[in-house]
């Protein structure tokens, strides 16, 4: 079995969307993929498995031909700190967390050990 056949179906849905997007505006600017691949530097080959959704090609090709098309000014918020709901709520979560040293706490701040008879006169 190859390493793309276990990709979630989410992820594969995704990855053929967005080759129908570059697909429709490659042919929007009357383009050939031969033209595409070109401008992207790659091969025509590689051009047509990005269109397809291929999940074996390189992302960095995939994001040059948005880039190339003119379609790259929202691929900032894939991966976004700031969009992380899940990993800010953790940070969060351990930023509100009382630091405490693990194991038991030592008592050697009260000094030794007081016994009845001490210097201090009774209350």
């Amino acid at each position: 079995m190859k390493a793309t056949e276990a990709l979630p179906r989410p992820v594969l849905d995704q990855l053929a969307r967005i080759g129908e997007g570059i697909r429709i505006a490659r042919m929007r600017r009357r383009m050939t993929q031969e033209d595409l691949a070109a401008r992207v530097g790659t091969t025509f080959h590689t051009i047509r498995r990005i269109e397809q959704g291929a999940p074996g090609t390189a992302i960095g090709f995939y994001l040059t031909t948005l880039w190339v098309l003119g379609l790259f000014e929202d691929v900032h918020v894939l991966a976004d700190p700031a969009r992380d709901r899940e990993g800010l709520i953790r940070e969060a979560s351990e930023r509100n967390r009382i630091a405490r040293p693990k194991g038991s706490l030592s008592r050697d701040f009260l000094g030794p050990a007081r016994s009845s008879s001490s210097s201090y006169p009774a209350a």
